[in-house]
């Protein structure tokens, strides 16, 4: 082979080295030259707005959260004022014992009622009635007779639920039961959200290891061609030729392979942004980039106690758990229930006399009562005290177990970022190594002081450093993802409303 065809074949070789350390993925120019017309350019922030608007787990998890939220009003509706009325006629002609009754007795009563509990258990109501009564009797006094009548009373528990203590602490159960709730669905957001991302870092890594295959399979061809060259000149033997072409197919059975990976991972990606089009093209804009700093996990954890949701989770069971025992220890006092309820009356032989006498006339009914009653050995009331007691006992023991946990959590977080971040210095080395390796070896063989095994193995080294670099690439952004997480601050960053 001509020195002329050698110094080609260099420079092609030096151009294709040069590619493969290029940022992963494709540049911005080679993406809108061979983008197709259903192709689409994503961002890692506009995917991530795709996802949080369009992705069908994220629509369910908020609709859970509304659908809970409704138990509130449900558990404040103990509080909902009462109307109450009634109406009915009756007709008595049913024969009597008493010949002063008389036979036939004709009543109309008109009724109408409010009443309200206040959150200090108390209720109040006022009730107005008017009551028509006519009858046959000789002996009645006022016939017909209208009744008029209002009546004003209170009830008021003094003893178990004491000033309304039950319902009340029912309602702050409710409110901390829907905070979690809402906890929990921000939760699985986040968690949809996160496996986008990963999702869509899984395409970077899926294009840049595709662009690293079909660049080395760029070069087992031109070796290849070169070896065709040197076997009619006699300068290598058959099997060499024979191994060379393995080598080509070697590198086109892994470029199916990772064609195949992309094909899969852009899928799963439109997956998460609910998109029916899988024969759309979707090529990310961003790139593989670290920082180059070591995460410190104390830090790291000053942030994840105050906003970590599992554990803000724990702690509202644990304050829940408090009120139930508050008023199941209520719940062995004694029921004792006062009662005050005044009436004033009308008499008359037309309606509007009787309502006037109401007022005008001093005719009242007031009652007091006190009504005490309590099972002697109290033993279900005491039951459930017990067990709210162990209830709250247990809550505090998950509360702990959740903050240790965290602790550990973000530590092993904090340290697989770390790691990552010195494999991927590791990885760098070594494909720089390797590739410097090959690319000596190129030379040699050029100038016929190697053989096609070691150049196809040093191919192999070359191309499996460089694909382990992006991997590890690829796992520092999911490391740096399932970090934030764990912070829950995911959503802060790209979701900032409120649910």
């Amino acid at each position: 082979m001509g020195k002329k065809y050698k110094g080609f074949v260099v420079i092609i070789i030096a151009f294709l080295c040069l590619g493969v350390f290029a940022p992963s993925g494709l540049s911005g120019q080679e993406k809108q030259a061979d983008a197709p017309v259903n192709s689409v350019t994503l961002s890692l922030r506009e995917v991530s707005r795709l996802a949080l608007d369009n992705n069908l787990d994220i629509q369910i998890s908020r609709y859970n959260a509304y659908i809970e939220r409704t138990r509130g009003k449900d558990a404040e509706s103990v509080f909902d004022t009462m109307l109450n009325a009634q109406v009915f006629y009756l007709n008595d002609q049913s024969k009597t014992g008493s010949t002063f009754a008389g036979t036939k007795t004709i009543i109309d009563e008109y009724k109408l009622g409010l009443s309200k509990k206040f959150p200090t258990g108390t209720t109040l109501s006022v009730d107005v009635g008017d009551t028509r009564v006519s009858n046959n009797s000789a002996f009645t006094t006022l016939n017909p007779t209208h009744e008029a009548s209002v009546k004003f009373s209170l009830h008021q528990p003094m003893g178990s639920n004491f000033f309304g203590l039950i319902e009340r602490g029912r309602i702050k159960i409710t409110r901390l039961d829907i905070a979690n709730s809402d906890f929990q669905a921000l939760s699985r957001i986040e968690q949809s959200l996160a496996r986008a991302q990963i999702n869509y870092w899984n395409l970077v890594l899926a294009y840049r290891q595709l662009k690293i295959s079909r660049q080395m399979l760029s070069r087992a061809e031109t070796f290849y061609e070169q070896a065709l060259d040197e076997k009619k000149l006699g300068m290598i033997e058959e099997a060499e030729l024979y191994a060379a072409q393995a080598n080509v197919l070697s590198r086109k059975n892994t470029e199916a392979t990772l064609t195949h990976q992309l094909l899969i991972a852009k899928n799963n990606l439109l997956l998460d942004l609910h998109e029916e089009d899988l024969n759309m093209r979707v090529i990310p804009l961003d790139v593989f980039a670290i920082k180059d700093e070591f995460i410190v996990a104390q830090e790291r954890m000053k942030q994840v106690i105050g906003k970590n949701r599992e554990y803000l989770q724990a702690k509202n069971s644990l304050e829940a758990k408090g009120i139930n025992l508050s008023m199941k220890d209520n719940s062995v006092w004694p029921e004792i229930d006062f009662e005050v309820s005044l009436a004033d009356n009308g008499l008359e032989l037309k309606q509007a006399k009787a309502w006037n006498n109401v007022t005008a006339e001093n005719n009242p009914e007031l009652f007091l009562g006190l009504t005490v009653s309590m099972p002697l050995e109290n033993r279900s009331a005491k039951s459930r005290q017990e067990k709210a007691r162990l209830e709250k006992t247990r809550a505090l023991v998950d509360l702990k177990k959740t903050e240790y946990k965290l602790m550990v959590d973000v530590i092993n977080a904090v340290d697989t970022i770390n790691n990552r971040t010195e494999k991927i210095k590791f990885n760098q080395q070594i494909a720089k190594l390797q590739e410097g390796k090959l690319t000596f070896e190129e030379k040699r063989f050029a100038s016929g002081r190697s053989n096609s095994d070691t150049l196809i193995r040093y191919q192999e080294d070359s191309l499996n450093a460089q694909l382990a670099l992006a991997q590890s690439l690829f796992e520092y952004e999911q490391a740096s993802v399932e970090l934030k997480l764990l912070e829950n601050s995911l959503l802060d960053e790209y979701y900032p409303e409120k649910l």
